[in-house]
């Protein structure tokens, strides 16, 4: 199966579930609109059979003069009327109220439905649901198929690409190898009849040579272009996972700078520029984005640690020169000079000692020297 056919079997079959809904629509709205015709005709006294959803009461209520049996007898309807009335709402109870599925408007004309038609309707409309969930899992189940004979094709098809890549050109050393050996000139002169059958067996082989390679080709575009889509949908997808882990530096508005400034990081650092295209995967880039904000810490932080190490040189030259020691007097250590030249001092000690190596130090000093 070709790789256009299964593509044209699933558009199709598309087209046929949008058909499908759009028909289920239509019968929705025919329904809606019988609802509404029915309403309209029971309100209108002229139209017969179409009587009112509130009938007159009986007319023995107008026979109240014509003595007690008449009235044991009204009594008697009375309940009768209103036992009718009970079997009738339990009826409609039992029925249900419209389809859930069915829009607000949709269920308001619902209740315009008379009684007696609602249980035909209920069974159709239920019927056309069903209908159109077995045609949608018909349509689901052939989308698959058609899904799996594509992926199928396109595993074929970067199996033979890849056997022809390897084959191809064995095939064709092998084919001159062959007929190099023959000496024609002197063949067509001793035996002519000889020298045709074998040139005509070369230019079958050649015929079949040149059919298989066009063929190869044919089938190494084809696996490229396959290649090079999944490698495009890999690639959004891991992309998408760094915009949502790392909007700051991925996100709608960053996401190209980022890549740029990574792509140059790498690029100076040896790797060759191919190679960078090729990379995709959301852990190897942040590592990148780890390494590149790292150096970039660390080159802000180089002249504030060879500022801090001048002060303790200095301080430590002070200090040899002093021959007597100072008395400290009691009470509470005071300190003296610049406090915040003093915690600078000391992560940038901190700093050294890590080998530069503390992103965390890096950050607090610049924070401290307002770089």
């Amino acid at each position: 199966m070709r790789e256009t056919d299964a593509r044209e079997l699933a558009d199709h079959l598309d087209e046929e579930a949008d058909d499908l809904e759009h028909r289920s629509d239509e019968v929705a709205q025919h329904t809606k609109d019988a609802a509404q015709e029915w309403a309209q005709k029971r309100s209108d006294p002229k139209v017969p059979g179409a009587p009112p959803e509130d009938d007159d009461d009986d007319d023995s209520d107008d026979d109240d003069g014509e003595g007690d049996d008449a009235a044991a007898e009204g009594d008697e309807e009375g309940v009768e009327t209103a036992k009718d009335a009970a079997d009738e709402e339990a009826d409609s109870a039992e029925d249900g109220d419209a389809p859930e599925f069915w829009r607000a408007e949709d269920k308001a004309a619902w209740r315009a439905v008379p009684a007696e038609l609602r249980p035909v309707l209920k069974k159709y409309e239920q019927q056309r649901v069903e209908f159109a969930n077995e045609k949608a899992r018909e349509a689901a189940v052939a989308r698959q198929q058609a899904q799996e004979e594509v992926k199928k094709y396109a595993d074929t098809v970067t199996q033979a690409a890849a056997w022809w890549r390897q084959a191809g050109p064995a095939l064709q050393q092998a084919f001159a190898d062959k007929w190099s050996q023959v000496n024609w000139t002197e063949l067509a002169e001793k035996n002519p009849g000889e020298w045709a059958r074998l040139n005509q067996m070369r230019q079958d082989e050649a015929a079949l040579l040149t059919e298989a390679n066009r063929r190869g080709q044919a089938d190494m575009q084809v696996a490229q272009r396959q290649a090079q889509q999944r490698f495009q949908e890999a690639k959004q997808a891991e992309h998408a996972k760094l915009a949502a882990k790392a909007p700051e530096y991925f996100g709608p508005d960053k996401a190209a700078t980022t890549y740029k400034d990574l792509g140059d990081f790498l690029f100076a650092k040896g790797i060759p520029a191919d190679r960078i295209n090729q990379i995709y995967e959301a852990p190897i880039i942040e590592m990148a984005l780890s390494a590149m904000r790292f150096e970039q810490a660390q080159k802000k932080a180089s002249p504030v640690l060879r500022s801090s190490e001048g002060t303790v040189a200095s301080g430590a030259a002070n200090t040899t020169a002093r021959a007597t020691p100072t008395r400290v007097a009691p009470g509470p250590a005071r300190r003296t000079g610049n406090q915040a030249s003093e915690a600078a001092r000391q992560v940038g000690e901190r700093f050294r000692k890590s080998g530069g190596n503390s992103i965390a130090d890096a950050a607090e000093l610049i924070r401290l020297n307002g770089l």
